[in-house]
């Protein structure tokens, strides 16, 4: 190996040091207001180094006023003779030194690159020697970087007052997860670039001044990351690199396929359910007498739409829930294939009953209500049969998947009547309303007033989960009282297919949603919002790990704002709209996006173009004024012959903006009976003479 002849030492930038420096030996941020900041900082190093310390960053917010260094230029924007500039550069290099800011009552916030902000970690690298000599890096083995260093509690869990100890940012292919370390470096930890910034002192010698630039923008980047409580040395990575060990056992776990099974069908059919209550809220309106009394049929006639509504959202639903059958419960999917029901007190089984309880019951009123209401509102004829349990419709839905897929069109009131062919010839809604307008279907079964089952992380799971890894509610809902139904309780069907599922690794699962890993980190950390320190790096590949990386004193503490901080500095923008919105001056205007639209989407925006805002009026008051909106059956453009064509649209986008603009003024207007924002909205400012025409 070969040997490194004397420590090194990280300090503060070398202009700073004149005199005796009153700078801590650490990392110093430098903080910049314009994008063209490299520029700026290079031409700080050309004529006066020691003016760096103006850089150096401070809390600010967007209401404090400028800095004095923003609005200094360092670039020279006149060329100057080489004897002048030197003469220049002498008389500034005998400025002092700026002195460094007050240490900030709390860490400060670095702003983004949005917020036209730029934040440079420099710092010199120095022999531990008398005098500090410039340290100058030999061979390739020798590289300088930088870290970002998160600081939390050792146990990862934020609480006032507790001990803050660093978390590395370490990378493990695809993932990534904030480490603790003890010292030196984590294995794996992510090594940011340093560059080289040479300068010339005031006796003439050139320096090296390395420095790097933070990523601010990755803020949200970094808060996500997991937190990992257990440190691991670098010397046990090293060994772990040159010696890997043979891979462990990967823990069985449902974590994976549970998701999909909220994500595909429970969470959709929730919004369902949430969707039908909100009807049944407005079609129960006027069931008084008088004037707003709505006449039976009409009102029985607008049940039956939206019935036909649930219908084929319900289809789509029983679809994937089959799917998810077939992909991850064989047993269960043989019973359905075979209709023999799995081996008594296995986890197949005791899923096959609940989708058996899971149930449209003749006998009981309020269903038998539902299976009224899907009649035919004139004639009361069946247009369809109604399946009565929900492990009959999976099925049944299955030889219907092709056209459930392809069908372009809408399963309407006017489709039902018709008995327009390519749809299932079964009816069996997750969520409807029944002839006296309450909400049942079978989720009304799924939850008896029985005791709660285990949530998942109890011993009848498979998977060994934690409490922390499910939100699965299993609490039975008061039906006796007749209390609302809890749309949550749909999860107790979740946790009943969960604890079917075979012990699995999860390998050929589909990946956890971000959302739920940001959640589940969000739990763990208490919504910490980061609290950062940067450290310099030298390595060195050759001394092995006698010699361990050099790391510089943290920097000074900050946080990383986000994207819409309140205290962000406003990057200024101009948008000059069109001056002349005359039909003369629009006309000008040339139409060169294009919008490609196929033949489904055509049709869409066909039937959307025939309603006008009366129409949607109209649609949301009560009867007598109320009108429903007819859109047809769906179907895609048509030419002349019957062939079905799609569209590409020509459009100007300067009409298009003012379009947008006056929509916001609307919405912004409407939505402030919500937020109470229109105050600090808009600030308009009057500008004499900004005419239109000549």
């Amino acid at each position: 190996m070969k040997p490194q002849h004397h420590a090194l030492a990280w300090q503060a930038p070398r202009p700073l040091w004149r005199g005796t420096t009153p700078y801590a030996a650490a990392p110093q941020i430098l903080r910049f207001a314009s994008d063209d900041f490299m520029a700026q900082l290079l031409a700080v190093l050309a004529d006066n180094p020691a003016r760096l310390g103006d850089r150096i960053a401070r809390p600010e917010t967007w209401r404090d006023p400028p800095m004095a260094a923003d609005l200094d230029d360092p670039i020279a924007r006149v060329p100057l003779p080489a004897p002048m500039k030197a003469a220049r550069r002498g008389r500034l290099m005998r400025d002092p030194v700026a002195p460094p800011p007050p240490e900030p009552p709390q860490p400060m916030k670095l702003y983004q690159p949005a917020h036209q902000r730029y934040y440079v970690v420099a710092g010199s690298l120095a022999c531990a020697l008398p005098g500090l000599p410039e340290h100058v890096l030999s061979g390739g083995a020798e590289r300088v970087h930088f870290v970002v260093r998160r600081l939390m509690p050792a146990d990862g869990r934020p609480a006032p007052g507790a001990a803050l100890v660093e978390y590395a940012h370490v990378q493990d292919g695809d993932a990534a997860r904030w480490q603790k370390v003890t010292d030196g470096l984590a294995p794996g930890e992510e090594l940011l670039p340093l560059f080289p910034l040479l300068h010339t002192d005031e006796s003439g010698a050139r320096r090296t001044l390395w420095g790097g630039l933070i990523p601010v923008g990755r803020r949200e980047q970094y808060i996500s990351r997991p937190v990992v409580t257990t440190a691991v040395s670098l010397v046990a990575g090293q060994v772990s690199a040159l010696n890997p060990p043979p891979p462990g056992p990967v823990p069985n776990s449902t974590v994976a396929r549970t998701t999909r099974l909220r994500m595909e069908v429970m969470e959709p059919w929730k919004a369902l359910l949430g969707s039908a209550m909100k009807t049944a809220i407005e079609l129960a309106k006027n069931t008084t007498g008088g004037l707003d009394a709505e006449p039976p049929a009409q009102r029985a006639g607008r049940v039956f739409e939206a019935n036909i509504q649930f219908q084929m959202q319900s289809w789509l639903l029983i679809l994937d829930l089959r799917k998810w059958i077939a992909d991850h419960l064989p047993l269960l999917e043989a019973a359905l294939v075979s209709s023999i029901a799995p081996a008594t007190g296995t986890p197949a089984r005791t899923a096959w009953n609940a989708l058996e309880d899971a149930k449209i019951d003749p006998a009981v009123p309020g269903d038998a209500a539902l299976i009224a209401a899907m009649l035919h509102p004139v004639s009361g004829a069946v247009l369809k049969p109604m399946t009565l349990s929900l492990r009959t419709a999976l099925q049944k839905i299955l030889p219907f998947e092709t056209a459930l897929e392809t069908n372009a069109g809408q399963y309407t009131a006017r489709t039902a009547r018709d008995k327009v062919p390519g749809w299932p010839d079964f009816h069996f809604v997750l969520a409807g309303i029944n002839s006296s307008r309450v909400v049942t279907g079978p989720f009304a079964s799924i939850v008896p007033p029985a005791p709660a089952l285990p949530v998942i992380g109890t011993a009848l799971d498979p998977s060994g989960a934690t409490p922390e890894q499910s939100t699965i509610i299993t609490s039975p809902a008061d039906t006796a009282t007749g209390a609302p139904f809890d749309v949550q309780q749909l999860d107790r069907l979740t946790a009943v297919l969960a604890r079917a599922l075979p012990a699995d690794t999860e390998a050929t699962a589909q990946p956890i949603p971000h959302a739920m890993k940001l959640r589940d980190i969000v739990i763990k950390t208490a919504g910490d919002s980061g609290l950062f320190v940067i450290r310099m790096v030298h390595l060195n590949a050759d001394c092995g790990p006698l010699h361990p990386p050099t790391l510089s004193s943290p920097s000074v503490q900050f946080r990383l704002a986000s994207f819409f901080d309140p205290d962000a500095p406003v990057r200024p923008l101009t948008i000059t709209l069109p001056s002349d919105t005359s039909p003369a001056g629009l006309r000008k205007h040339g139409r060169g996006t294009a919008f490609v639209m196929s033949d489904m989407l055509c049709g869409q925006v066909q039937r959307a173009k025939g309603l006008g805002f009366i129409d949607l009026v109209l649609q949301v008051l009560p009867w007598p004024f109320h009108k429903d909106i007819d859109i047809g059956d769906g179907g895609g453009c048509k030419g002349g012959t019957g062939l079905e064509i799609g569209m590409i649209c020509s459009l100007s986008i300067p009409i298009i903006t003012l379009c947008a603009l006056i929509l916001l003024m609307i919405m912004v207007t409407l939505f402030d009976f919500i937020f109470r924002w229109l105050p600090w909205f808009i600030a308009c400012f009057p500008v004499p003479k900004l005419k239109a025409k000549p």
